[in-house]
């Protein structure tokens, strides 16, 4: 399945669909990602054989727009769609995240800033995977 192909529902709180953000201030410097948001119960966001390895994704979890990397076989990571600089939603491209609307670019593996003008990074969800479900707490 492609990286931008949406998920389907998996479950009442949680399913993958579009997100897109807005970039923030300019950095070259990558910053460090904020810890993880607390959230609640994690919820299935979609197959991990939906995002192949190196691929990214993007979809929902408990209402909030995500973004996923898969960086290895055993591990992905999850964060807020949301763009620090305007509160646009980011969208996946190729192992980076674009914001469509001031053009910040994010590090799919940290979340850091490539490009700004967003100076702060994507705000970094807890992900797992569970079986062959990815999950997420958001």
């Amino acid at each position: 399945m492609p990286r931008r192909a949406v998920f389907g529902a998996t479950a009442a709180a949680g399913s993958l669909a579009l997100a897109a953000c807005a970039p923030s201030s300019q950095s070259n410097a990558p910053a460090s990602a904020p810890a993880p948001a607390a959230g609640g119960t994690p919820v299935r966001v979609g197959k991990l054989s939906d995002v192949k390895v190196g691929g990214t994704a993007q979809g929902t979890a408990n209402g909030q727009s995500i973004v996923i990397y898969r960086p290895d076989n055993k591990t992905v990571v999850a964060y807020s769609a949301t763009c620090p600089h305007a509160g646009c939603a980011v969208a996946p491209a190729n192992q980076e995240f674009d914001c469509p609307c001031h053009g910040s670019t994010f590090r799919a593996a940290d979340g850091s800033v490539i490009s700004g003008p967003a100076r702060q990074p994507l705000t970094k969800l807890t992900a797992a995977i569970d079986g062959e479900w990815i999950t997420v707490k958001a």
